[in-house]
């Protein structure tokens, strides 16, 4: 009797790691999300809830157009991105694909604002208002998706937790029952 649950115990660890593994999700960043910079910065970092393997794709933009950058570098749950030329005023946006310690890819995009750190003038103040609101408004909308199928996600590991757990439960069922079938 034994020896039959200590295999059914041995299956049940090791399927609990594989129960508990998550996708790793951005839980700060440098600037953060609508952050207004003043100064200018040599990278930009974002932090994440669990390990990073990779950072597959970093692409910073102002303005819609691309801002040169170094290779990404990944230490544990932070992920720098090295600038190759110098900020100027605008409208910013860090888009980022990493896979999590999982395997699995995520991403998201960061938007943020820079302001005086150029002498030149940008748009006017009306046109950069109504664009830094449209930014805002699209950067929701991505936030928003990206939480809706992160939480997707989350429910089919939930799916196999359950799976898992109604398999142990029919496994032990199935050893008591043939225990006592042989005593008979």
């Amino acid at each position: 009797m034994k020896k039959p649950m200590l295999v059914l115990l041995a299956l049940f660890l090791y399927m609990l790691p594989q129960a508990v593994s998550a996708h790793a999700v951005l839980t700060a960043s440098n600037p953060g999300q609508g952050d207004t910079v003043t100064e200018s910065m040599d990278a930009f970092t974002l932090t994440f809830n669990s390990d990073v393997e990779d950072a597959v794709e970093t692409k910073v933009t102002v303005d819609g157009q691309a801002l040169a950058t170094d290779s990404a570098a990944v230490d544990g749950t932070t992920v720098t991105v090295p600038l190759a030329q110098e900020m100027i005023d605008g409208d910013y946006e860090l888009s980022y694909k990493v896979i999590s310690a999982d395997g699995h890819e995520v991403g998201n995009t960061v938007s943020f604002t820079a302001e005086g750190l150029t002498s030149e003038e940008s748009d006017s103040e009306q046109g950069s208002a109504v664009k830094s609101e449209q930014n805002k408004q699209v950067n929701e909308q991505d936030q928003k998706a990206a939480e809706e199928s992160h939480e997707e996600e989350e429910g089919s590991d939930t799916g196999f937790i359950v799976t898992g757990l109604v398999i142990i439960a029919l496994l032990c069922a199935a050893v008591l029952f043939f225990t006592y079938r042989k005593k008979d």
